[in-house]
């Protein structure tokens, strides 16, 4: 028996397939993971996938060798390892040493194909779940797929699709108030909350769209929305202030700021080149803003008169 997901994030389809059986969902878990949070990325078209991931259950993870480390990453509480990022010839791996989480993923140069390795399920066995290849992995996978295309990036902001159809992206640094301001539009606006913390850029024919995605910050009333895209016309960088306040900023001032709120591939000069060439592009096709603003809905109508 063949089991399979595919998602759709940000317009790139993702097929997860495998020769061992999904995992079986209690109720409560069943609507936690998937009505609220991936409800909306679940694709059921016809479309050929972009990227392809086979999944393999395995009672030891595979030894790669001659494999070069390229970035570790560390939680920012107990600073143990969460995950890490190795190369060896023109592939790459992604491997997890999370207890509950074990997995080494083989990737091949292009990160549109994946052999996913997982160890069974310490009280049901030789399944899977998909959530356990969504967090932390695809998103990693996605961040150099587009990377590798020079089609887009990921940002930490806030993605608004207004009334008039239009794309708004608050970028801003922990604190800054992005999800604040995720709250404000969300219970005042009548807008489209797309993400309050994770928000994908791409280009699609000459213009610039914002996407939402499957990871968000602290504020996930959204969920409950309907995930969708946007032409991006502003990009407003976001600091608290006593007062509502806005400066309009050029390319330069824009990627200084751009920079910090990005996830780049430093560990790939050429992916990186990539990216940094996008955000050129986009910042000189997007009126880009300095945006000081209050703790209270004023700024919604403080944004909206800017013409």
């Amino acid at each position: 028996m063949i089991t399979k997901v595919n998602l759709r994030i940000a317009d790139i389809n993702i097929e997860m397939i495998s020769r061992f059986p999904l995992e079986e969902l209690s109720e409560s878990e069943r609507i936690a993971q998937v009505e609220e949070r991936f409800k909306n990325f679940l694709y059921a078209g016809n479309l050929n996938p972009d990227i392809s991931i086979r999944i393999e259950i395995v009672k030891k993870l595979p030894l790669i060798k001659n494999a070069k480390l390229q970035f570790i990453t560390y939680h920012f509480q107990d600073k143990s390892e969460n995950w890490r990022f190795l190369k060896v010839n023109s592939s790459y791996i992604f491997k997890s040493p999370l207890e509950d989480k074990k997995q080494l993923m083989l990737i091949n140069k292009d990160f549109d194909t994946v052999t996913a390795y997982l160890l069974p399920h310490k009280s049901k066995g030789f399944v899977w779940n998909f959530t356990d290849i969504i967090y932390d992995f695809s998103q990693v996978l996605l961040i150099n797929y587009l990377a590798q295309r020079n089609e887009g990036i990921f940002t930490h902001s806030v993605g608004i699709k207004d009334l008039n159809g239009e794309g708004i992206a608050f970028i801003g640094k922990s604190g800054a108030g992005k999800s604040t301001i995720a709250r404000f539009w969300y219970n005042y606006s009548k807008a489209m909350i797309l993400n309050d913390d994770r928000i994908i850029v791409r280009r699609c024919k000459d213009r610039f769209f914002i996407f939402g995605s499957p990871w968000h910050g602290t504020f996930s009333d959204y969920l409950k929305s309907k995930i969708e895209s946007a032409p991006l016309k502003k990009i407003f960088f976001i600091h608290h202030a006593k007062e509502n306040c806005l400066r309009k900023i050029n390319q330069k001032q824009a990627f200084i700021l751009l920079y910090p709120s990005l996830f780049p591939t430093f560990w790939d000069q050429r992916l990186l080149g990539n990216i940094t060439t996008f955000c050129f592009d986009l910042l000189n096709s997007v009126e880009c803003y300095s945006l000081g603003f209050r703790k209270d809905k004023s700024v919604i109508d403080f944004i909206r008169q800017i013409k």
